[in-house]
């Protein structure tokens, strides 16, 4: 059970351990006040409103002993909660706070989760959980009210019609509903009070004089949690009532942390990808910054990689994974020479047969990476040819992983649109020949043609300036 905005405030003569308490409170919607003194924190306690002091005990002047051995002496203030906050442990002070009614005792510095966490603690613990009765029999509800009146908040109704005025505006934490109403029956008014989806959850707990097998299945068919049979034995009552309770409470604080949990998993995951993205970019230009004439050449080629796969119909995730190993699909170049790399001229032998090198040594470097284990496929084998015809391995057709498919199309189309040191950008008609002409070849065939629909869709050739963005 979450606890809503309060009113707190805080003595501390450091000012600095003031700020950040105070700093942490009104994040979680708290309306702070501050005090340096325990003087000042009894002229602020007179004013009235204040839920909940967070008190250093080691201050000058009256300390936060005597100052709450002060607010404990003035019945106008004797009801305030109080924390106590210290830097030194001392059994003297744990007895003192234990003396004087203290809610805590927290050493500071503390963490911002568990003092908002304490705070919370100290609120419910104090808090009465709200009880709605609804019985049509006045001798009921006067028995009701003696008996939970000192543990709980009740509101006594007689009819369902009265239980649905109220539900809203008293916001029960747990229903007991008589069986045999006239009007409206408990099964009636429990079917009513479940079409709210803010009582969806509300624990229901059925009050009857019935004593029989068919009775106990009905009432749980209707979804109540328990049944207490008329008359009551004040004893039983309250254990049923204290345990379905406390069980609804571990049930919310457990949701809570789930959730909290989760969001917490998914900010970290976001911060991952993003530091994943990043990295990977970076070593990708990296990569192109060897070759001045293909700069933002693995950029590209992951983006059209990726728009090829999306017209191929493959998920997000699938998507994600092609775009990571497209990005890096020329890591390998890293072990190539810049010399032969930015040569003009037509390569010899020698040096044809190094660059050819750069699939295996691109393959080495990401076979370890255990969280993307596909991730070396890229590398290793995007320059294979459909026919069987291309390197290392000479894979043949679908031998080829689809990745590595993908990525050959993706990396010839940018070869040809960009300015290499030999040659300047082929024209987009000269282009898709080439495409046209490497089906079944060079390319498979299928992931050709999604390439053929991306150039055709390309009327102003602007795809090889701009990748992707804006134009699929």
């Amino acid at each position: 059970m979450s606890v809503g905005p309060r009113n707190i405030l805080v003595v501390d003569d450091d000012v600095m351990s003031l700020r950040m308490t105070e700093l942490i409170l009104k994040e979680k919607g708290h309306q702070v006040f501050t005090a340096s003194s325990g003087e000042r924190c009894l002229e602020i306690l007179h004013q009235g409103g204040i839920d909940l002091v967070l008190l250093d005990i080691e201050m000058p002047g009256i300390s936060g002993i005597e100052t709450l051995e002060r607010i404990r002496a003035d019945h106008s203030l004797n009801h305030v909660k109080a924390i106590f906050l210290t830097v030194m442990m001392v059994e003297r002070y744990r007895q003192d706070a234990k003396r004087l009614g203290a809610s805590d005792f927290i050493q500071k510095p503390i963490l911002p989760v568990e003092l908002v966490e304490r705070i919370a603690k100290v609120f419910r613990e104090s808090e009465k959980q709200r009880i709605l009765v609804v019985d049509d029999d006045s001798m009921n509800l006067r028995f009701a009210k003696r008996m939970l009146g000192e543990h709980y908040e009740l509101s006594c109704v007689s009819s369902g019609a009265e239980a649905l005025q109220v539900l809203a505006e008293f916001n029960p934490h747990l229903a007991l509903l008589d069986l045999h109403m006239p009007e409206m029956n408990g099964y009636e008014l429990l079917a009513e009070i479940r079409k709210n989806p803010s009582y969806a959850d509300l624990p229901v707990v059925f009050l009857t004089a019935d004593n029989d097998r068919e009775t106990e299945i009905q009432v749980f068919k209707a979804g109540a949690l328990d049944y207490i049979q008329k008359p009551f034995v004040a004893d039983v009552v309250l254990h049923r009532l204290n345990r379905i309770l406390d069980l609804k409470h571990l049930q919310n604080s457990l949701q809570e942390e789930v959730e909290k949990r989760t969001a917490e998993l998914s900010e970290s995951r976001r911060k991952v990808t993003n530091l994943s993205l990043q990295v990977v970019t970076t070593l990708a230009s990296t990569i192109d910054a060897k070759d001045k004439y293909t700069n933002g050449h693995s950029l590209r080629v992951a983006e059209y990689s990726r728009e090829l796969g999306r017209r191929m119909g493959k998920t997000p995730a699938e998507l994600e994974e092609i775009y990571f190993i497209a990005m890096l699909h020329d890591i390998g170049k890293i072990g190539i020479p810049d010399a032969i790399i930015n040569k003009t001229s037509k390569l010899d032998d020698d040096e044809y047969n190094t660059i050819k090198t750069h699939p295996g040594i691109g393959a080495e470097i990401l076979k370890n990476i255990s969280e993307m284990p596909n991730m070396e496929i890229g590398a290793h084998w995007h320059h294979e040819r459909y026919d069987g015809r291309g390197y290392p391995d000479g894979l043949k057709g679908m031998e080829i992983p689809e990745i590595a498919r993908i990525i050959a199309v993706a990396d010839a189309y940018d070869a040809m649109t960009s300015r290499r040191s030999y040659r300047s950008a082929l024209p987009q008609e000269v282009v898709r020949g080439e495409i046209e002409k490497g089906k079944g070849l060079q390319f498979d065939p299928a992931i050709a043609d999604k390439m053929l629909d991306m150039i055709d869709a390309d009327v102003n050739y602007n795809m090889r300036d701009e990748g992707t963005h804006g134009n699929f």
